[in-house]
């Protein structure tokens, strides 16, 4: 029994919020991993999958966390088993892992469940920097985990970077980008480091780089990878052609998407709504933690405001088709700064952000809230 269609969504975000260790940096929902308390989870996720989710096969589907590889194999193959009914004729199904975690059952339990996609959580080639941050894994494990998914087929891998992290230095960031590119993998997430205040950097007063240092990385970052044939297709994200993430294009594209688990967030039609990050409400079935109902005008912020992260920027004929008026009707101030500062370009049909305008996207849409 599954929920009944109501929405054309085809995106399903799945939480899984267990880790084998707290990293330094991290403020996501997290808690360490005990057996139990996963199975419980379990559970409860299948409940809240079938009253809340229409029982159809996504177009894209996400397991995330937390790291869902911190899950026993027997509790992997239930989580997998219990997303048959969403995972039929799926273009993407993506989980996140960690280095240390691949091994041949792992990657034979992930094969058989549908998982076509797999995102390591990298954050560093260099073995000092993994060991401050409370990675648990080397540079050397994380090529042989990329090297056993090559060799089963699983090729489709992105992994996630971290820059600007306390006393990181250019070269070692510099030695990180060339050591990427020897994986010969076809996608890669940069993130600069925020210091979260109930993160370990939070509550020990660490600091990011200065930023003019966080964007000499960025922007070291971009040419490498570009260099190296990666498209730069949104802000943090670079893909070789062919490779770009189809899940996290629909939140880049503004489209409807579930969000199941722990601390999950979704959109449907003009609700936004987040999942309570509270275990005890979680079990007794109060997923929603709150929903928000957005406004004509917070929507046509939020579609401009996604749309612009990506190098395609925003479809002109779709914002006037959704609300109504040309864009530039209801930004003409915005979108006229934008071009002459040279954050912004406009072409017949698109209005998109220049390389310097994605940098600097924070400030481009600051004249979008005026």
């Amino acid at each position: 029994m599954c929920a009944a269609a109501t929405f054309e969504n085809r995106a399903l975000y799945v939480h899984i919020p267990f880790c084998q260790g707290i990293c330094a940096y991290c403020d996501f929902t997290r808690v360490r991993y005990h057996t139990g308390l996963a199975d419980q989870y379990l559970k409860q996720l299948a409940r809240e999958l079938e009253e809340r989710v229409p029982c159809q096969g996504m177009e894209t589907v996400y397991i995330g966390g937390g790291t869902p590889t911190a899950l026993s194999p027997d509790q992997l193959w239930r989580l997998l088993d219990l997303l048959q009914p969403y995972l039929q004729g799926a273009a993407e199904v993506t989980i996140e892992a960690n280095p240390e975690a691949i091994n041949a059952e792992l990657i034979e339990i992930l094969l058989n469940g549908g998982i076509n996609r797999i995102s390591l959580g990298l954050q560093s080639c260099d073995d000092e920097i993994l060991k401050q941050i409370g990675r648990r894994h080397t540079f050397a494990q994380a090529r042989q985990a990329v090297r056993l998914l090559q060799q089963a087929g699983l090729t489709n891998i992105s992994c996630d970077l971290i820059y600007s992290l306390p006393h990181q230095t250019r070269t070692q960031w510099e030695k990180t980008l060339q050591d990427v590119l020897s994986l010969n993998i076809p996608h890669c997430s940069l993130y600069a480091l925020t210091i979260e205040e109930h993160s370990e950097f939070g509550r020990t007063g660490q600091r990011p780089l200065d930023e003019d240092t966080e964007a000499s990385m960025y922007f070291e970052a971009v040419r490498v990878l570009t260099e190296a044939g990666y498209q730069h297709y949104e802000i943090s994200n670079f893909a070789k052609p062919g490779y770009a993430s189809r899940h996290n294009l629909h939140y880049w594209n503004y489209d409807d998407f579930y969000g199941v688990g722990l601390g999950a967030s979704g959109k449907l039609s003009s609700f936004r709504y987040d999942n309570t990050r509270n275990f005890q409400e979680y079990f007794k079935g109060h997923w929603i933690g709150e929903t928000i109902e957005l406004s004509r005008r917070d929507q046509m912020f939020e579609r401009v405001m996604m749309n612009l992260r990506t190098a395609r920027g925003v479809s002109l004929a779709d914002f006037e088709q959704k609300f109504g008026l040309p864009l530039s009707e209801v930004y003409p101030d915005a979108v006229q700064k934008g071009i002459r500062q040279g954050w912004l370009r406009m072409t017949e049909d698109r209005l998109a952000p220049t390389e310097a305008g994605m940098a600097l996207l924070n400030t481009v849409l600051e004249e979008f809230l005026d």
